[in-house]
């Protein structure tokens, strides 16, 4: 099995970054580059060094650079110890994603919204397509 790296290493010259990697590999880097970033951010927030927040942490300044640099796997436990830590809720949402043809495409006019608001009724049920217009 082939890593990141090793698939960054090897890749053709793309225009997307995205091009050979599969959906759920991209998806894994860009969840890591928000944990990473909002881990960085705490720090940062609270006035510390790596160094310092490391040893905040109960860890090495080599752990709190890998966390900050997308360069570790999180698992759910070190996750809920490091919000325990730095007083961030961990939520993880696990559900089906909406197909394309579950939303109706509606065009947005804004004359006729902004005489709709001056109206003061511009808001209004439509039960034949389950929406707000």
């Amino acid at each position: 099995m082939m890593g990141i790296a090793e698939k960054l290493a090897k890749a053709k010259n793309a225009n997307w970054i995205s091009e050979g990697f599969s959906e759920a590999e991209v998806k894994t880097m860009v969840e890591l580059a928000k944990i990473s970033a909002r881990i960085e951010r705490c720090r940062i927030e609270m006035g510390m060094t790596q160094q310092e927040f490391a040893e905040y942490m109960g860890v090495s300044q080599g752990m709190v650079s890998k966390w900050e640099s997308r360069e570790y796997n999180f698992t759910i436990k070190t996750l809920n110890e490091i919000c325990q830590k730095i007083d961030l809720e961990l939520s993880v949402s696990l559900e089906k994603p909406f197909a394309k043809s579950d939303y109706t495409i509606v065009r947005w006019d804004s004359d006729i919204s902004s005489m709709r608001r001056k109206k003061g009724g511009w808001a209004s049920y439509l039960p034949n397509k389950e929406a707000i217009a």
